[in-house]
């Protein structure tokens, strides 16, 4: 498998790296640049969030830059867990699909993204710090290496963001100075999107880390594999799980969805402690949790030296 050149030199490095960036996300925004300077990056844009009428932040995104190198990373914040816009409006509005190249003019007509996966997208490009935008900013920097990661919302939006920076900055073709790297994200769009998305960088790069007892990376394609999933440990569904999961899988029915190639399964770790009337609720919560995805990735992972930049 053909590498970047810096994701050559210590590849472990990136992967450790860049979910640090997404726990980091869901932090007080006030937090973020110290957090990054700890990892041996600059926050160079943001953190830029959109709230609503309430005051409650729905998406939020930072761009930060590798210490003394021509290395830049969009990260992009999961759900936040307060936010009904998040909810609703992104992560579970799957029942209509939109063409992608409403979004990146270079991409085919039968890509298709949920319209969940194409409000977030949008709303990402809303976002202004010192009254620019992610795209009006990178075409300032014009970056050697660019990079798009996320964790949950972030994962699925991170396939779109690529494919979209992709489409604006290099035109939409296959490039060779770009990498993402998605944690425990959903389905973000149908099999046409995805091959759309594989032809534009090397289809075998392991972009899509998913811990194989989270939930999530099963959306919106396999109901049965949520459904027996924690059924080995003991553990089945019922009451409100079955109900909630039957109604989200009758909106994607018919859509295609299906996630993209390019993945890279970590062994998950069922957790018996859990002690909760909500078992099931409780441990597919557990499982993706971006604190869980960093101890899998870490160990999948290992640091090779000093200079990992995660301990």
């Amino acid at each position: 498998m053909t590498l970047l050149q810096p994701l050559a030199n210590n590849y472990n490095y990136y992967p450790r790296t860049m979910i640090r960036f997404c726990e980091i996300s869901y932090d007080d925004t006030n937090a973020i640049k110290t957090e990054v300077q700890n990892l041996g990056w600059t926050v160079a844009w943001g953190p830029a969030e959109l709230r609503d009428f309430f005051g409650v932040s729905y998406s939020l995104a930072f761009i930060c830059q590798r210490n003394n190198a021509d290395e830049y990373t969009v990260v992009i914040r999961g759900t936040n867990m307060l936010s009904w816009d998040s909810w609703v409006k992104e992560d579970f509005a799957i029942g209509t699909t939109r063409p992608f190249n409403e979004l990146a003019p270079h991409a085919p007509p039968n890509a298709l993204i949920s319209h969940g996966t194409y409000r977030g997208t949008n709303d990402l490009l809303k976002l202004r710090s010192a009254n620019l935008g992610i795209v009006d900013f990178l075409r300032a920097r014009k970056p050697i290496y660019l990079y798009v990661t996320g964790h949950s919302l972030g994962g699925t939006l991170t396939p779109t963001m690529f494919a979209y920076l992709n489409d604006v900055l290099y035109g939409g073709g296959y490039v060779t100075n770009m990498a993402m790297w998605s944690f425990a994200g959903l389905t973000p769009g149908d099999v046409n999107f995805n091959a759309y998305l594989n032809s534009l960088s090397n289809p075998q790069f392991p972009f899509r880390l998913h811990n194989t007892l989270d939930v999530a990376p099963f959306c919106w394609w396999s109901r049965d594999s949520i459904k027996n999933i924690y059924q080995p440990y003991g553990l089945s569904w019922g009451f409100p799980e079955d109900d909630f999961w039957d109604d989200l899988f009758t909106r994607a029915k018919g859509k295609r969805y299906a996630q993209p190639v390019g993945d890279q399964v970590l062994l998950g770790q069922f957790n018996k402690g859990i002690i909760d009337r909500h078992l099931w609720t409780a441990q597919a919560m557990y499982q993706h949790h971006s604190t869980t995805y960093r101890q899998l990735v870490d160990a999948a992972y290992p640091a090779t030296n000093a200079s990992s930049g995660s301990s």
